[in-house]
Parts: structure tokens; C-alpha cells; sequence
């Protein structure tokens, strides 16, 4: 049994991340005790670490941050059957839902409590690419699916069209592969160097979001049964309203940025949260015991590149500072047990 768990404690805004020996929790009724390998750096998190960000939480200080991470298994709480001891899984945490549950569910630090129906298992699957799929993965599925309406794969119709904006980053090419196995023609913006990577996703079309004639490119492309802007910029925004003349909504990774026609709904929120609260059970039992492990396993989708920054917790502070300057290409990671 686990006796040593350490931890990068966030002491609030503004304050450096200390990483420090914490108490090790075991598991309740319903949760489990897992041994983290693997953290992605995520936009979000940079963003609470270094500026502040707040409207994606609910947190009380000091906090651990982080949300998702993938390990082993180490104890089980009572009354868990479908999982046991040493199963590899992938998981998500009320750390950022419930702030009481926050410091046992934080993911940046090494032995994390989780509810068990929040882990997928994801067998032979390296744990890095288990982690760096499920939290862009679940954003774009969750605003596609849950919150725009889109079907399950195979449900939809090719006839109809899809529109991904800012398709480059992983949550849009996520959002291009989910629409593309649902059914539907999908047109993106992305940059001319991404047109053939976005073609092999599934995009039928590839339009420059920097050309000065983008948005009625996209115009003559459309009409659109569903729009989301995987970038969430004022522009975007600007540029997927003016598509719905006579009202409608998108979906956005930013909450509005710019004052729109009262007839647009852009509809936002902390959108890889969903599966953490009751009114998306349903949701939360389809994503993590079928389709999550499903494309996990059967490598459904086009794996991630990454880069793994050495150093483990200590690392945190300076890796999440260059996520939110913008040196970064790709997506970052690192172990906690290091």
C-alpha cells in the first residue's frame, strides 16, 4: 500500500507552484487509488496557473491543478466490480467541479482519487497517448455531441455539413475526426500547410482562415447543420455569425468575445467538464465505457505527438509558463512519478 504521495500544490493566483510531500487518500465506496504516469499540459490549466483564469472552476486555495492523467490502479474502494487492481485506465476528476474533492483529485501530483465512472481502461495503450486523447478528445465531442445536438458515429448524414474552425489544434482536428465518423461532410479553416493532414482526418474542404475572403468562401460552402470554433477567438466568432443571418448558435471554446445580433447563441462552457456532473450521466456512462476505450483500443484515431518535458512536478510551473507565452508547438507532457 502506498505510503509517500507528492504533489504541486497551487497556493493561489499569482503564487508559484510548490511541490511538496502530501498525505496519501483512500479510495471511498465507488473510487479508486491511482499511481500517475502521465499528465498533458493543457491551455486551461496554463491559463488558471499563470493569469488567473477562473471561469472554467470552481477552487478553493491552496488547490492542485489538473484534471486528467493515466496510471494504474493501486486500491479500490467497496462496491467496485468493474475494475480491479493494476488495470491501466485513463481518468477525469471532479478537481475543478467540487473544490472539497480538489485536493485529492488534483492530477498534477503522483497517487489520485478518482470515481470510478470516470476511468476507461485502455489496455496495452501507452499511457501518454491515452491522456493526450481523452481531454481534447472529450471537449470537442462533448460541445459537438452534448451540447450542439450531433449523433453518435454513423448517425448522420453526408448530404449535410459540418463546420470546424481552427481545425490545426487538437481539439479541432478531434472535432473534424468525430464529425467525420458520425456521418457528415466536413469543411475547416486550418492553415496551407495542415490541408493534406486535414484531408487524411476527414475534411472535404481546407479553407485558409487567414484569407481575406474566408468567410464567404464559406458561405458558398454551406449551409452548415453545425458550427464550432475550436479556436474561440473574436473573429471566429465574428466570422461564424455572419453565416447565420436569419439567427442560430455555434459552439466556441471561449465564452463570447465580442458583442453579436441578439439572434446568435454561442454557446460555451468548460465543455471536457460535462462528464463530472449528474445532469450528463448518460453521456458520462457512453464516453467512458464505450466510445473512449473503443477509439483508444482500436486506434480509431491519428495518434498525438508530444513532447515529454523531464523532470516530473518540478517541471509544471516553467512547461505551463511556456504553454501560455506561445513557445510551444504541440502538446506537452510529463510523469509525476519522476
Amino acid at each position: 500500500m502506498a505510503t509517500i504521495n507528492r504533489a504541486a500544490v497551487f497556493p493561489g493566483p499569482g503564487e508559484k507552484l510548490e511541490v511538496k510531500d502530501v498525505g496519501v487518500n483512500h479510495p471511498a465506496p465507488g473510487e479508486a487509488l491511482i499511481r500517475n504516469h502521465a499528465v498533458a499540459l493543457q491551455p486551461l490549466d496554463a491559463k488558471m496557473l499563470v493569469a488567473g483564469y477562473g471561469p472554467a472552476a470552481s477552487l478553493q486555495y491552496p488547490a492542485v491543478l489538473g484534471t486528467s492523467g493515466a496510471g494504474i490502479i493501486e486500491e479500490l474502494g467497496e462496491g467496485v466490480s468493474q475494475f480491479q487492481v493494476g488495470d491501466r485506465v485513463v481518468f477525469d476528476t471532479k478537481a475543478y467541479v467540487d473544490s472539497e474533492k480538489n485536493a485529492k483529485q488534483g492530477t498534477w501530483q503522483q497517487l489520485v482519487i478518482c470515481e470510478t465512472s470516470a476511468i476507461a481502461k485502455i489496455g496495452d495503450v501507452a499511457f501518454e497517448q491515452a491522456v493526450l486523447v481523452d481531454f481534447p478528445l472529450q471537449t470537442a465531442v462533448a460541445a459537438l455531441h452534448v451540447f450542439l445536438g450531433m449523433e453518435v458515429p454513423g448517425s448522420g448524414e453526408k448530404k449535410e455539413k459540418v463546420l470546424i474552425w481552427g481545425a490545426g489544434g487538437a481539439v479541432g482536428s478531434y472535432a473534424v475526426q468525430y464529425a467525420k465518423h458520425v456521418g457528415y461532410t466536413v469543411v475547416v479553416t486550418a492553415s496551407p500547410r495542415d490541408i493534406e493532414r486535414q484531408k487524411r482526418l476527414g475534411a472535404s474542404q481546407v479553407i485558409d482562415y487567414r484569407s481575406a475572403d474566408v468567410v464567404e468562401d464559406l458561405r458558398k460552402s454551406g449551409p452548415y447543420k453545425y458550427m464550432f470554433t475550436a479556436s474561440g477567438d473574436a473573429d471566429s466568432q465574428k466570422a461564424l455569425s455572419t453565416l447565420l443571418p436569419d439567427g442560430g448558435r455555434f459552439a466556441s471554446v471561449l465564452p463570447r468575445g465580442i458583442e453579436l445580433p441578439p439572434y446568435i447563441e454561442v454557446v460555451y462552457t468548460a465543455f471536457s467538464q460535462a462528464a463530472q456532473k449528474e445532469e450528463y450521466s448518460d453521456w458520462r456512462k457512453w464516453w467512458y465505457q464505450k466510445y473512449l476505450p473503443e477509439v483508444l483500443v482500436e486506434g480509431i484515431l491519428e495518434p498525438v505527438k508530444f513532447t515529454k518535458i523531464d523532470g516530473g512536478l518540478a517541471a509544471l510551473q516553467q512547461a505551463n509558463q511556456d504553454v501560455f507565452d506561445g513557445k510551444v508547438r504541440g502538446k506537452l507532457l510529463i510523469n509525476p512519478q519522476e
